[in-house]
């Protein structure tokens, strides 16, 4: 069974958006997960931030299009009150980071695919947290 792997928001939009130099290492990153050599996951509480994000330059029906695209390439992981609660108990300096880790512990994700590597400050080491880049080697 492929490893499962937790894609943050920053890397998705790289792709979405086309974003120099970055699309370089998040494109093939991203393709691993719709290849099958990994098994690709996207937090449900990123869900709502791309949404959010997409909407803000295109349609609500081309949104959709996107959101629906992304989760047949990526399993959206579920976020609960339980993860939001030991995230918010963790005190990292950003709550959405520290939730995405623990959703994506609770999920079983052996890593977290980023590029804001140092905003993550597990004081565990349930999921390993890396760039892109490190995903292709």
């Amino acid at each position: 069974m492929p490893e499962k792997v937790l894609f943050d928001v920053n890397v998705i939009l790289d792709v979405l958006e086309n974003r120099e130099p970055h699309i370089a290492n998040s494109g093939p990153a991203l393709r691993m997960a719709e290849t099958g050599q990994i098994h690709g996951c996207i937090s449900a509480s990123s869900v709502d931030t791309l949404a959010y994000l997409i909407r803000r330059t295109t349609s609500s029906v081309m949104t959709n299009n996107i959101l629906q695209e992304l989760i047949t390439i990526l399993d959206v992981i579920p976020v609960d009150g339980n993860i939001i609660r030991k995230a918010l108990n963790a005190r990292w300096d950003d709550p959405e980071d520290a939730i995405l880790y623990y959703a994506a512990a609770q999920a079983g994700c052996k890593k977290i695919v980023t590029r804001n590597v140092r905003d993550f400050k597990p004081d565990d080491d349930l999921v390993v947290v890396i760039p892109p880049e490190k995903l292709l080697k």
